[in-house]
């Protein structure tokens, strides 16, 4: 493994004269220590710890080991194309910058050449050495650290979040990265630092990093649950639905208690929230949308009297949509989507007893919408009765004898049912 700091002593890289302003305090550097290198591409490495690059090169992590172009320059490459395909204009931006004016912001990197700030700028100087063919520089501040140095790992990273988060100007975080890089930050047995560590590092309320903490948690639990790797997080951003982990987090948090008990209950409603996960991407419900339609199951199942019973009414339907996808190879979001499809009658049954929940608990929620409700299903039966007896362009000629048998065993069962009702409603008039 290269030193640049070695190198930097051979001559082999040459200073630029200027000198860094360090945005946060850091034990054992300081500006004056510090010095601006022009380092050759070619020595230079994405950092995959960085939770935009982990997220993408996640369902890769077997195939892809860290390397700069001298090793081996397919893992720059890989990465490059993740890059121009999260924020292709901004790239091109820089690229023009840089082609126009030179680099004007230098970055941070570590003695091996990982990249801890300037993958923009790196990218574009790489694809600008490539297109010409001239010898490029990459201009930054050479950091006596490494991610080997449990100590030195927490100083790393919270000269990062300061860079790209903190102090200095916010970049925009998806928040599928954002969350990674929070959970894969703070967890496991030897963590960087703590989420109250990252979250004043990263000028970010503690809720808001606790949330996506558990997020990326159940975003995991997820993955695991449908049989693709738990860090298949590039599944979760091609779909679109990180607003549905966020809102399991919040809900999960305020509905259920720390007892032995609540947890099982809490465990039941994950996996039937992740059969509505999977009802939203089957029938192409993303973003804002899918979110609001998360508020709604939180909202009028979870935080109700009805969530066990709910749980009950769509475990084996959960259990065996799980089944059938973990015995499938699920890699990405084709391979869902197949197995999706495959199980179309799953995903409907699951869609019928949400909807039927979700109805009365709305219908629920007020004299005045249960009435509508009531209301709305007998104009129904009116306009059918209007025309015809039947809907659309349907004619009795496309019905088999034995769906028009179903079909007045259904209006036996009605016409009973609202005797019933008639007499019920009549009894409770004072």
């Amino acid at each position: 493994m290269i030193s640049l700091i070695e190198l930097a002593k051979a001559g082999t890289i040459e200073k630029t004269g200027a000198k860094p302003k360090l945005p946060i305090r850091i034990d054992g550097v300081s500006s004056a220590t510090l010095d601006v290198y022009k380092i050759p591409l070619e020595y230079l490495y994405y950092n995959d710890r960085n939770g935009r690059i982990a997220t993408g090169i996640s369902q890769y992590n077997e195939e892809l080991r860290p390397a700069n172009d001298r090793e081996d320059p397919a893992y720059n490459d890989f990465v490059a194309s993740l890059l121009k395909k999260d924020n292709a204009p901004a790239l091109k931006r820089t690229k023009k910058s840089i082609a126009t004016a030179g680099q004007q912001v230098y970055g941070y990197v570590l003695d091996d050449g990982r990249i801890v700030d300037g993958n923009r700028r790196y990218t574009a100087l790489r694809e600008l050495c490539q297109e010409t063919g001239q010898t490029t520089y990459f201009e930054a501040v050479v950091l006596p650290f490494s991610y080997n140095n449990s100590a030195e790992r927490a100083k790393i990273k919270k000269l990062e979040l300061a860079i790209q988060m903190g102090i200095e100007e916010r970049q925009d975080y998806d928040p599928v990265d954002l969350a990674v890089d929070i959970y894969q930050t703070t967890s496991g047995s030897d963590p960087i630092m703590t989420l109250a560590d990252y979250a004043t590092g990263a000028n970010m309320k503690l809720k808001k990093a606790t949330e996506y903490y558990h997020g990326a948690f159940y975003m995991r639990e997820f993955l695991k649950f449908i049989g693709t790797a738990p860090q298949n997080f590039q599944l979760i951003k091609e779909n679109k639905i990180w607003a549905l982990f966020l809102e399991l987090s919040k809900s999960l948090a305020k509905n259920f208690d720390d007892d032995a008990e609540s947890q099982v209950r809490k465990n039941q409603t994950m996996e039937s929230y992740f059969g509505f996960i999977l009802h939203q991407i089957h029938v192409g419900v993303t973003g804002n949308s899918a979110r609001n339609h998360a508020r709604d199951f939180m909202r009028c199942i979870v935080a109700t009297e009805n969530n066990e019973k709910f749980n009950d009414a769509v475990f084996d339907v959960v259990e065996d949509l799980a089944d059938s996808l973990q015995e499938s190879s699920i890699d990405t979001t084709a391979d869902l989507m197949k197995g999706l499809t495959e199980e179309n009658d799953l995903i409907i049954e699951f869609g019928d007893v949400y909807d039927t929940y979700l109805r009365d608990a709305k219908n629920g929620e007020s004299v005045e919408k249960f009435i509508n409700s009531v209301k709305k299903s007998v104009q129904e039966f009116q306009r059918i009765k209007n025309d015809g007896g039947l809907a659309g362009k349907l004619r009795f000629t496309d019905f088999s004898n034995a769906q028009l048998q179903e079909l007045q065993t259904y209006m036996r069962d009605l016409n009973q049912v609202s005797k019933e009702l008639f007499k019920q409603y009549g009894n409770e008039v004072h």
